[in-house]
């Protein structure tokens, strides 16, 4: 396995899959799309998820970003 690379909030992230965000915002978007649109979390997830390759994908033209069907944790 590779080392990883430092990062300011290591600990935060090794701790995302377990506890999530810390901003009580995106808590709050959740339950909103869940308890308002009556969204399913999976409908959610894939929102997130897409968001953020999108994000990635700008950033560098990450080619992992843009692909990677099986790379998500969420079922598609």
């Amino acid at each position: 396995m590779l080392p990883r690379p430092h990062h300011p909030d290591n600990h935060e992230l090794d701790d995302w899959h377990q506890y999530g965000p810390k901003n009580p915002a995106i808590a709050d978007l959740v339950w909103q799309l869940a308890y308002h649109r009556g969204m399913r979390v999976v409908e959610i997830e894939r929102i997130i998820e897409q968001a953020l390759r999108e994000e990635l994908a700008k950033g560098q033209g990450d080619r992992e970003a843009k692909s990677s069907p099986g790379g998500g944790n969420a079922p598609r």
